[in-house]
């Protein structure tokens, strides 16, 4: 996404709901901790994600790379689009 505006999501005090990286399609949900929960992690992305948008969890323990998490069906979506949009 070369030319999208993606940024750090800010949590607003009003209870508004953003997610913690704004990404055009996705709805974010990121968590850095020794051992990160990703279940808890994409729980709450499922639960805050609006219509139009695919939840994930970006995960990291420590000293470890980062986990991107998605719920099936969605990544299924996704590759359906993929394959559907590649040059033949």
């Amino acid at each position: 996404m070369p030319e999208a505006l993606i940024r750090r999501g800010l949590q607003y005090r009003t209870g508004q709901e953003v997610s913690d990286v704004e990404v055009p399609c996705f709805w974010v949900e990121a968590k850095a901790h020794q051992r990160a929960n990703v279940r808890e992690a994409m729980r709450q992305a499922v639960e805050t994600c609006p219509p139009g948008r695919w939840p994930l969890a970006v995960c990291k323990d420590d000293g470890q790379p980062p986990l991107v998490t998605m719920p099936l069906d969605d990544f299924l979506e996704l590759v359906r689009e993929w394959w559907e949009a590649r040059p033949r």
